[in-house]
């Protein structure tokens, strides 16, 4: 991928300014002989001013950052040769370079500066092909080692998504998409030709390293460009420890204490708990970029996308919001079942090699607690402890052990039962219960043998 240089700079009042310009000027109107850069920066791919950004004064040797409004302001310069540079971490993800043409400053004169991110538009007609399959949009970025921040090359990056459609003929069909790149020397790379109005999730892969599914959407208007930098580790993405920290603080809708937040890294064992303030800290965990996952029993669930390293430590924040029960219309109970056949649970349900709960018996049952759901399944065994109830299977030659996947992922117990302490019977969208012997490939883990039991909600089972 070329690096685009934006030499997009307007400049104006560049001769001097006498009697207009006091700040040009000392106290009381006398000429002072030095001169003044204003300047903004103004990021036309969001439609906002770039606060934040690291201006570099060539000429001055001077640093300095805009403010919230994207402006920057230097005074007492001496009369000479300047050029401007500005530098962000979103010019870096994009590889645009803003800056300006060597321009001259005469002694008590003001040069106002105007420099421009590039819009979508402009940089997907620079970088992508001029005609394209499905639409207009496109995904672009780079992939990094977490450690060294070197670009790595041969990374496979890929964007997938669901299409629904409606019509009198078919009904509701679901199409699933998947677009994908290759790094290049420099780490970049881009998927052109995708539609707006879009819900996907973007990966990097290397081998056995991979990183979270991070979740991406593009707006409704044409043409959309979506972002980001992924670091991406050497190690074997099944690594479960590493030499990063994570913290953070979850904050729960209308709630009068933050406690008891259950925060896990995605495809690790790692979970921790939040405590009265919802500060919560994951220390020795793997790098890269990952997902972190917020459950709080009536609250809805979070992602949060972060990009771990033992560089420096990572803060992030995460707002859960209390979760309301709504009646599902028969549209969106109709997608809610091309959901399930994306996850592949009625196509399992048509083997009948385990008991399956779909979401038309779900709804009948109105069930509060998860727990009054799985009491209904034959073969599994309810008891009563000091933590709340627990799950037992009365089948088998084991030990009456089971084992959870929740939402395709692994569930990883702090406590015996606590599952059912953080999701409710309402958002359970789909349930399947297998013993030893006819549990699925995708489902068994190594050495156990134990009653699976996999679950399926509202937050993977989107409408």
């Amino acid at each position: 991928m070329n690096r685009i240089i934006a030499g997009i700079a307007l400049l104006l009042f560049a001769s001097p300014v006498r009697g207009q310009n006091s700040a040009a000027q000392a106290p009381g109107g006398h000429h002072t002989g030095k001169a003044q850069i204003l300047g903004v920066v103004v990021d036309s791919l969001h439609g906002r001013y770039l606060s934040g950004a690291d201006v570099v004064v060539e000429g001055s040797k001077t640093t300095l950052q805009t403010d919230s409004l994207g402006k920057f302001r230097l005074d007492s310069l001496p009369p000479g040769t300047y050029q401007v540079g500005v530098f962000h971490a979103l010019l870096d993800t994009l590889d645009i370079t803003l800056l300006t043409a060597p321009f001259h400053l005469g002694p008590d004169s003001a040069t106002v500066i105007v420099m421009a991110v590039p819009s979508a538009a402009t940089i997907i007609r620079r970088m992508c092909p001029p005609h394209t399959a499905q639409g207009t949009s496109a995904v672009i970025g780079h992939v990094n080692d977490p450690e060294s921040l070197v670009p790595v090359a041969g990374v496979e990056v890929s964007v997938a998504w669901t299409q629904f459609e409606v019509s009198k003929d078919f009904g509701i069909r679901q199409t699933p998409h998947l677009e994908r790149d290759t790094t290049d020397s420099a780490g970049a790379f881009r998927i052109c030709g995708l539609p707006s109005s879009l819900s996907a999730s973007i990966q990097a892969r290397r081998g056995s390293a991979v990183t979270g599914e991070i979740p991406i959407a593009l707006g409704d208007q044409l043409p959309q460009l979506f972002s980001r930098i992924l670091t991406l580790a050497a190690t074997d993405s099944a690594a479960t420890t590493g030499n990063a920290t994570v913290s953070g603080v979850v904050t729960l809708e209308g709630s009068a204490t933050n406690a008891g937040t259950r925060v896990e890294l995605t495809g690790t064992n790692i979970v921790a708990m939040t405590d009265e303030k919802g500060e919560f800290t994951m220390r020795n965990v793997p790098s890269g970029t990952k997902v972190l996952l917020a459950r709080h029993l009536g609250f809805n669930a979070e992602t949060v996308p972060v990009d771990l390293t033992s560089r420096q430590p990572q803060r992030i924040t995460i707002k859960l919001a209390r979760y309301v029960a709504v009646m599902d219309p028969v549209l969106v109970t109709a997608r809610r079942t091309l959901a399930l056949d994306r996850v592949g649970f009625n196509e399992r349900r048509k083997s009948a090699n385990g008991y399956f709960l779909g979401p038309e018996r779900l709804q009948r049952m109105h069930p509060i607690f998860l727990t009054d759901i799985l009491r209904q399944v034959p073969g599994l065994r309810l008891s009563y402890s000091p933590q709340g109830e627990t799950v037992s299977s009365s089948r088998g030659m084991g030990s009456g052990c089971v084992q959870y996947w929740l939402d395709d992922m692994p569930w990883m117990s702090i406590e015996p039962g606590d599952l059912n302490d953080f999701v409710t019977g309402g958002e359970v969208v789909a349930v399947e219960v297998y013993q030893d012997t006819g549990t699925p490939a995708r489902y068994i883990r190594a050495g156990s043998s134990c009653t699976t039991i996999v679950l399926w909600t509202r937050f993977k089972i989107r409408n």
